[in-house]
């Protein structure tokens, strides 16, 4: 019987992840390079494939992260993901995890007394996804505008993107993303989800101008 091997692939923050997970969880190799997922992503790859002496026939399928992060990332992961799912049909299981999620579930982990928090992430200027910690549960994602992060009082923490639209919260201590620890939660909770395709995360906010037939009408 085939041994369950995982390729888990990240390139939501500033740096690209590249993993092998097998099927004990434990990491066959790793690395975390400093760059765009244009330059960075395949050669990432590439090198933990070597470094674990795997090759893509090997993969039982792939484990990546949704986002929120880098569009530009997510959106090359997805494609490498999917090409290669389409070139090995044998390596077509398919998880994936949220970036403010895992960090909730690691926060969690690494603190054992916090019960109550906020995470936040950029997402445009004045709207911040979040995260919030009710009773050491991680509910669900939000997004949040600056008053309401304004107005928060308790323990605050920032999730840093790839490009930031605005400066970090003042009183929020600074959280580093790290893929690296979906071994530890990987067996432990709920951070991982099958998906039959690869699905980039989408807050579903979206604001349009109302649009009236005056507005264009010359005036004679």
């Amino acid at each position: 019987m085939k041994q369950k091997i995982y390729l888990v692939i990240d390139c939501s923050g500033s740096n690209i992840f590249a993993g092998v997970l097998d099927h004990k969880n434990q990491w066959r190799g790793q690395i975390s390079r400093e760059g765009t997922a244009l330059e960075n992503l395949f050669l990432a790859v590439e090198d933990t494939m070597q470094d674990a002496r795997i090759k893509l026939s090997d993969l039982s399928g792939f484990i990546y992260c949704e986002g929120p992060g880098s569009i530009l990332g997510l959106r090359l992961c997805a494609m490498a993901i999917e090409t290669w799912r389409r070139l090995c049909p044998t390596c077509n299981e398919l998880l994936k995890y949220n970036s403010l999620q895992l960090s909730a579930q690691v926060l969690l982990q690494d603190n054992v007394d916090l019960k109550d928090a906020l995470i936040v992430s950029d997402w445009k200027k004045g709207a911040w996804n979040s995260i919030q910690i009710t009773a050491a549960l991680p509910q669900k994602i939000v997004v949040i505008d600056d008053n309401t992060l304004t107005n928060f009082n308790g323990k605050l923490y920032h999730l840093p993107q790839r490009k930031g639209w605005q400066r970090p919260p003042p009183k929020a201590q600074t959280l580093l993303h790290s893929p690296g620890r979906i071994a530890d939660l990987r067996l432990r909770t709920s951070a991982l989800k099958a998906v039959d395709q690869v699905e980039i995360y989408n807050n579903s906010v979206n604001r349009f101008q109302k649009w009236t037939p005056t507005s264009h009408v010359k005036k004679l």
